[in-house]
């Protein structure tokens, strides 16, 4: 794990690396306008609020912590991507022998993070991830990237880089994420960029991106959304997107 001792620090989040604001201030401008800045107190709560998409995360969310519950070993695990750090905080709550790093390069959120959860083994962490590999190299167990993968555009490379992190055996965990089926991606592409042309933050529709649900067909499946009519009729939520897996050989 990363020697934190020797680790700029600053409220509580280190920084393996200089701040870059600026997708940072595409992505709050966003969140701002959509009314989804939330306090502390809500963000404890998550992601049991009934608020926008949450109501489908639960499920999502209690499925990986049962799914990690398991495997009862000692585990080290990258979050890439926290934000403000609930679902960090969800796995570090699973057991003191798991030490998880949340990461990410929203420094108001990071900072948020590391204020409502202080738990002695999670710790948030500001870093560019393409630029701290020789920090990082083959230290964990599972990387997780949860509602975050659409903020990468080179996903093979990514992916490629994000490998270098593992042990053996190690995985990559991709939840709560969208992926296109080839016809639709352009389409897809169109819909976000005069979504966010329409808000007032064009700038944001260059920083997000659609995959091709080919990228993840050597992936393993571990949930697939299928919809459902009685479970619409009944009220039942779940996560519209599908669970995937990558293990390293």
């Amino acid at each position: 794990m990363i020697d934190f001792s020797r680790t700029t620090q600053q409220q509580n989040v280190y920084y393996l690396t200089p701040e870059n604001p600026d997708f940072s201030r595409y992505y709050l401008a966003v969140r701002e306008k959509e009314d989804r800045i939330l306090s502390d107190y809500e963000v404890r709560q998550l992601p049991y609020i009934k608020r926008y998409e949450w109501e489908f995360r639960e499920k999502s969310t209690e499925r990986f912590i049962q799914y990690i519950s398991d495997k009862n070993k000692s585990l080290k695990i990258l979050d890439i991507g926290c934000g403000n750090g609930w679902f960090s905080n969800k796995i570090a709550k699973i057991s003191e022998t798991i030490q998880i790093i949340g990461l990410d390069i929203n420094r108001e959120e990071l900072e948020q993070a590391a204020r409502i959860f202080k738990t002695k083994n999670l710790y948030f962490v500001y870093a560019d991830i393409f630029k701290v590999s020789t920090k990082l190299e083959a230290q964990f167990d599972i990387i997780t990237l949860n509602g975050a993968i659409q903020y990468f555009e080179d996903f093979k490379g990514f992916i490629t880089l994000l490998q270098t992190f593992l042990k053996p055996n190690g995985e990559i965990h991709i939840i709560d994420s969208p992926f296109y089926k080839t016809a639709s991606v352009a389409d897809a592409k169109e819909r976000t960029k005069e979504y966010y042309t329409e808000i007032g933050v064009p700038e944001m529709a260059e920083n997000y991106f659609h995959h091709d649900e080919k990228l993840i067909a050597e992936f393993d499946l571990l949930y697939k959304y299928r919809w459902n009519i009685i479970h619409k009729i009944l009220g039942k939520k779940d996560s519209p997107f599908s669970w995937y897996r990558f293990t390293k050989k």
